[in-house]
């Protein structure tokens, strides 16, 4: 089999907080093939967005990775220098961030902003750097790009900010794209032409994607893999259409039937009852049992690893009873 492009493995984070040692990821592994588009979904807290900054090394000061390994193209991160790991790292992943008006400088032309890694880092002209940032302003469908160089962030829309970041993104030519979030401040037909955009970067520019989202909708719409999070670990891993399908994880699955359906009308949408454990503390067992509706015994002492059930991965002692209770209720 080939070489994955991002291999990530038994990763471990601990973040130093006023309440003691966070266990913030606990152990994750992931593979990213080029040109694959891989969604990492959960609730606020479970994980996500410290997993994407852990590989790209921007975790916090207080945040440190304990154990595991990152590769890119079989190259091991740990294995090079601080500044030979971010030349690697900056030429091969773009990052775009959840609130565009943040990411960006606001005292800054847009254009200065995406020429600015092909004029200091690959060395290009100002001119040629000035067209590449015309070009991809273009790309990303911002209107009237040649005229827009000279606004700064403040003057456009959030839709337009969003794709001024995609395209900073897209400013080193990566391999792949980082999006933690990116459309959660958008409205639903800004969010929709952004992730059109997406889908179609992917598709004629063969980028890869990894998706941080609690938007179920949206990694439906864009991710061709699903990574369910809880308590800083992966507990389910499928492909979309399968795991939407039939969930093998009680946790996916009340995820999947909180969300609202437009053509189910119910009453009252299912939650999920209680609060995700605090990772500060220890605890023994399976992390979602206090919540789960298919808990046993053995689920408060041991907690399960992340092994094939059908056709995906599940952390679940119970998968395949789960699921044929499932299959039992539908027939």
């Amino acid at each position: 089999m080939s070489t994955p492009f991002l291999s990530v493995r038994n990763l471990h984070v601990d973040i130093e907080t006023n309440r003691g040692l966070l266990k913030a990821i606990r152990g994750i592994s992931l593979d990213v093939n080029e040109g694959q588009s891989i969604g990492i979904v959960g609730e606020s807290g479970s994980g996500k967005s410290i997993t994407l900054k852990a590989i790209l090394g921007l975790l916090p000061k207080n945040a440190r990775i304990t154990s595991g390994d990152i590769f890119i193209e079989g190259q091991s991160l740990f294995e090079l220098s601080e500044k030979a790991r971010r030349q690697l790292l900056a030429e091969k992943i773009g990052i775009v961030f959840q609130d565009a008006i943040a990411a960006l400088n606001p005292v800054l032309t847009v254009g200065t902003q995406i020429a600015e890694i092909p004029h200091r880092r690959m060395g290009w002209s100002k001119e040629k750097s000035r067209e590449r940032a015309i070009e991809l302003m273009t790309l990303v469908g911002i209107p009237e790009a040649e005229k827009r160089l000279k606004v700064y962030p403040h003057q456009l829309s959030g839709g337009l900010r969003q794709r001024v970041a995609i395209a900073i993104a897209l400013s080193g030519n990566p391999r792949l794209i980082f999006c933690d979030e990116p459309t959660t401040a958008l409205d639903v037909t800004i969010q929709a032409q952004v992730l059109r955009l997406l889908l179609d970067l992917r598709q004629k520019e063969n980028t890869g994607i990894v998706f941080v989202t609690h938007d179920l909708a949206v990694v439906n719409e864009i991710c061709q893999e699903v990574n369910v999070m809880y308590a800083g670990r992966f507990v389910e891993r499928g492909n979309v259409q399968d795991t939407f399908q039939d969930p093998t994880h009680p946790y996916a699955y009340s995820l999947l039937k909180s969300a609202p359906d437009m053509d189910h009308q119910v009453e009252r949408l299912f939650s999920i009852s209680g609060e995700a454990p605090d990772l500060t503390k220890t605890f023994v067992g399976c992390p979602f049992a206090p919540r789960c509706f298919a808990v046993s015994d053995l689920c408060r002492t041991t907690e399960p690893d992340l092994l094939p059930i059908r056709t995906s991965l599940s952390a679940c002692h119970h998968s395949q009873n789960y699921l044929d209770k499932l299959s039992e209720a539908r027939a």
